[in-house]
């Protein structure tokens, strides 16, 4: 049922108890974790066999399965390939020949999920829990400002340097989902949600905005700090039904204030990811220094001696490895890392991913790089947002909330 994903799995169990639960999550308590748990995916460990496992883990694991992210992987798959469908139906392309693959119709969709698709999105559930535990909002709680228990360029460096850049971003992707499901009900619904609400009650003295979720200083936080609560909130809300009261019931309930910590990655300049491997180089970043080719060896799960990164990444990046998150939020809406090369082709998208970047990066031909083509070579030019000179202004801040 989880396959290669039972080691988030289980290092979700782990950070849903103590002392994750109790105490203050800052450097000393979060890194040795999460140094243990790459070590583990490093070495492509699966875990714990059920054997090592209590009773009270094993249900719990499985109950939070079956319960909680199953259900969402196929409202994710839905609004996602839905998007790719509304994309290829209303995009003006700018490029000269119009898409040779049509997408279904969006009251049509197919979302009888691959293996590979399917563990691609589970395991981004996973991860985006994980890393909620760590650093996201536990309660409702009261808004704190000041100093993060951890530094936002340290939090950047220990979640980053964890995975595979094409396996962060389906992390990203389901970080993005979140904040897009939680956008849409808080201005649906804002106006019902004012100083009688429990999310105002540790809040004083009271805002110059007032109490309530309309104000224009409060809702971008309330966003970040509710989807920094995790899946079972968001499954919450889903599932809801067409009930308002209910609705506005559960907003009383989940709403919540972001922690210093928590960083919304799809809001991240690139700035400082650069910051972060000016003095914190990894294997990775030297990879793509060297521009190492980095082509499409078919979709499935990668191994220590063959990477599979997924159709839409390599073409992106031309079948050259990239460590870097750089593209907008676009992408993120169609869950591009999600998807196997044949959906891709079949739906269209690989013409929306060149229509979206051509404006923004200079990549030239779209085109899947495979293991079996003779690379050419080429010189390395270095991209203008590497440059040393980036200063350090308001366009380079980094956003964690509105």
């Amino acid at each position: 049922m989880l396959g290669n994903a039972l080691v988030d799995a289980y290092a979700v169990y782990q950070t849903s108890q103590p002392p994750f639960t109790t105490v203050i999550r800052n450097t000393e308590v979060v890194q040795p974790f999460l140094e243990s748990y790459a070590n583990k995916l490093q070495t492509k460990k699966a875990g714990p066999s059920l054997e090592d496992l209590s009773e009270e883990a094993i249900i719990a694991m499985w109950t939070f399965q079956t319960a909680i992210v199953a259900p969402i992987v196929e409202v994710f798959a839905r609004w996602t390939l839905g998007n790719i469908s509304n994309r290829v139906e209303t995009q003006d392309y700018r490029v000269s020949w119009p898409p040779d693959g049509d997408g279904p119709h969006a009251s049509h969709l197919e979302i009888e999920l691959s293996a590979t698709e399917r563990m691609r999105i589970l395991r981004g559930m996973y991860r985006f829990q994980l890393y909620c535990h760590l650093f996201g909002a536990r309660c409702r709680g009261k808004p704190r400002f000041g100093y993060p228990y951890i530094e936002l360029i340290d939090v950047i460096g220990l979640v980053h340097d964890l995975f595979e850049p094409w396996e962060f971003e389906e992390f990203v992707c389901i970080q993005w989902y979140a904040r897009m499901k939680w956008e849409h009900i808080c201005i649906t619904f804002g106006d019902e949600i004012n100083e009688t609400s429990p999310l105002f009650e540790e809040v004083s003295p009271p805002p110059p905005w007032g109490k309530r979720l309309s104000g224009s200083g409060v809702v971008g936080h309330v966003i970040s700090g509710t989807a920094s609560r995790g899946l079972r909130p968001l499954h919450a809300i889903l599932f809801a039904g067409g009930d308002h009261a209910h609705r506005i019931k559960l907003m009383h309930e989940v709403l919540a204030w972001p922690t210093e910590e928590y960083i919304d990655f799809s809001r991240v300049t690139p700035y400082w990811q650069f910051s972060h491997r000016k003095t914190n180089r990894s294997e990775r970043d030297w990879k793509e220094f060297r521009r190492e080719p980095l082509p499409f060896n078919g979709d499935g799960e990668s191994d220590q001696s063959n990477l599979r990164p997924p159709a839409a990444w390599v073409m992106l990046w031309e079948g050259k490895y990239s460590n870097i998150r750089f593209f907008d939020n676009d992408l993120l809406d169609w869950g591009y890392v999600m998807w196997d090369r044949d959906r891709i082709d079949s739906t269209g998208a690989e013409k929306i991913t060149f229509s979206e970047r051509l404006e923004s990066l200079p990549l030239g031909n779209l085109d899947y790089s495979s293991s079996e083509e003779e690379e050419e070579e080429d010189d390395y030019i270095e991209p203008y947002y590497y440059s040393d000179e980036l200063e350090d202004d308001e366009s380079a801040s980094l956003e964690t909330g509105s």
